[in-house]
């Protein structure tokens, strides 16, 4: 069985990826936390706790107090959602991402949320380093690695794959609930908060991808990404 730090190398040598690969793992209970994961000393958005792993290393542990973003938050299950967000007043309001209150709250209705309660705590480290297994797997790319990653999640049963975004809410809700609650990779467009509070790149996409599913993946690109990189570059 491949382990955490043989998943990271491939992805990374396969797809030409620099950064940590991201593993991220949603605590159903206290008794599952090892005890000596330390918590986070701040607030963080969780975006932000995304790319810290990402380019710096840096593992969080973070209980619902410690989640800077209560969208984020709600949406990996571990508050209920936010009035403004529920109604849709954020993204009419403020955000002016709808034309009214009404199609707001239809965004955010038809987001992929986990059940309130449901996690008590969040944990985000970079793969190669995680102490647990992770739920999903998360990192941050061009078009062509998304598409690679695309193609191995194809190759054995074909298809067709639907990614879903609104381009609202990308880490959280895109790149980690989505995968967790239906076990399909998802690409993320990214979101205006993301780039704002987490420095996301504009020419940059999210993507996610169910642990359940990385081993496979990480095979099936070990064994084809050169093939097909030859043939595409003729």
């Amino acid at each position: 069985m491949m382990n955490l730090e043989e998943m990271s190398e491939i992805l990374k040598s396969s797809l030409g990826i620099r950064d940590n690969i991201v593993g991220v793992r949603l605590f159903k209970s206290e008794e599952e936390i090892p005890q000596d994961l330390k918590i986070v000393e701040r607030p963080f958005r969780y975006c932000s706790m995304i790319q810290g792993a990402r380019r710096e290393g840096v593992s969080y542990l973070a209980h619902a107090d410690y989640h800077q973003c209560k969208g984020g938050a709600s949406g990996l299950g571990l508050l209920e959602c936010p009035e403004n967000i529920r109604t849709g007043a954020l993204y009419f309001d403020k955000l002016h991402k709808c034309s009214t209150k009404e199609s707001g709250a239809m965004i955010a209705a038809n987001m992929p949320r986990i059940l309130p309660g449901s996690t008590v705590a969040s944990y985000v480290a970079p793969l190669d380093k995680m102490r647990v297994r992770p739920d999903v797997v998360i990192f941050v790319g061009n078009p062509l690695q998304a598409r690679r990653i695309v193609q191995a999640a194809m190759f054995e049963k074909g298809g067709r794959m639907s990614f879903n975004t609104a381009g609202i809410q990308s880490f959280c809700v895109d790149a980690t609930s989505s995968p967790y609650l239906k076990g399909e990779v998802n690409v993320s467009l990214g979101c205006d908060g993301s780039v704002r509070n987490a420095g996301l790149e504009d020419g940059e996409l999210v993507v996610g991808i169910p642990y359940d599913m990385m081993e496979k993946i990480c095979i099936i690109l070990k064994e084809n990404y050169q093939g097909w990189d030859k043939f595409m570059r003729g």
